[in-house]
């Protein structure tokens, strides 16, 4: 899996940063988390279709988090989208749906199934769930997990010819984890097959304060993205508007074992967020500051941080965005 950020502002866009929006590329296909104003013309600079999301998740109904949906619903619409969309959110979201839908006309032809976030499993496709937990926030406010399992296991050839087992359907069978019956034999997927790959996982935050059940809702993610609004000499601040510190993000991370920490969601004090990426380090070292159009990518060991090459004119040549 990868997270490609289009938006790491909180608030208010900056020049260097759009508000929030986050790109999950899976094994079956791309999901969007938040979807502030502009998220569809970010999409346009990473070179990525809104044609192919499959679903969007909605962690709560602050307008920097949801005010880009309705002028995405209806670009799909224009562009003939027919293939079903899922929105997950907030109950709030499915009444703004409504309205935008009835007021604007907006007359789309695909279906669209808005599902309301509650802790638990939203949306399973294939190899992909997301789960949700209650955050703590100002309003209704949720925390999504994207968690990916390969279900076909690496098969001997070798081994399945030795047994005596014809190509064809029991092969298939057998690497996606069955146990098959064949003369009159019980064959077991891990006498032909390796044993299943670990799930892949990624967690999304959203806005919230610390709180110990998200530290138990990201045990052992593989990346964490979590809202780092103030540094920690603006404490007291966050505490007040139930936001989080670079140093909060960083203690759920290191207390949740994650693999590897993403900082986001920045106030617009901060044009350079080194700040914030030093108090995470000092308290969780494997840690990132989020900029726009930087794509993070989870291989088999390691996790690839880079920016990616810009589709438009108008950027800089050295697609710094953000820096």
């Amino acid at each position: 899996m990868q997270a490609i950020f289009l938006g790491t502002s909180s608030a208010v866009p900056t020049a260097e940063r759009n508000t929030v929006s986050i790109i999950v590329s899976t094994s079956e296909g791309q999901l969007m988390f938040d979807c502030g104003e502009g998220s569809q013309r970010q999409m346009l600079y990473a070179g990525l279709n809104p044609m192919k999301l499959k679903a969007v998740f909605i962690t709560h109904m602050h307008f920097d988090h949801v005010m880009g949906l309705v002028g995405l619903m209806m670009t799909m619409g224009l562009l003939n989208r027919t293939e079903p969309l899922t929105v997950v959110g907030p109950r709030g979201l499915g009444k703004m749906i409504d309205f935008f839908e009835r007021e604007l006309y907006m007359n789309h032809k695909y279906e669209l199934i808005f599902r309301s976030a509650e802790p638990g499993t939203v949306y399973e496709m294939g190899e992909v769930r997301v789960e949700a937990e209650r955050a703590v926030h100002s309003t209704e406010s949720y925390s999504y997990k994207v968690v990916q399992t390969k279900k076909k296991r690496k098969f001997h050839l070798e081994k399945a010819r030795e047994l005596g087992i014809p190509q064809g359907p029991l092969w298939g069978r057998l690497q996606v984890g069955e146990t098959v019956e064949f003369n009159g034999r019980t064959i077991r997927p891990d006498e032909v097959c390796e044993p299943p790959a670990k799930p892949v996982s990624i967690g999304i935050s959203g806005d919230t304060a610390y709180d110990d059940s998200l530290v138990r809702f990201f045990t052992g993610v593989n990346l964490l993205i979590y809202e780092s609004t103030f540094s920690s000499e603006l404490q007291d601040r966050a505490r007040e508007m139930l936001h989080s510190t670079s140093t909060d993000a960083a203690r759920v991370a290191l207390k949740s074992g994650a693999g590897y920490l993403v900082i986001y969601h920045f106030s617009e004090r901060y044009r350079d967020v080194k700040l914030l990426e030093s108090e995470a380090r000092a308290v969780f070292e494997k840690t990132t500051a989020a900029r726009d159009f930087m794509k993070v990518e989870i291989l088999e060991n390691s996790i690839k941080v880079e920016q990616l090459q810009l589709r438009c004119a108008g950027k800089d040549a050295d697609n710094k965005v953000g820096a």
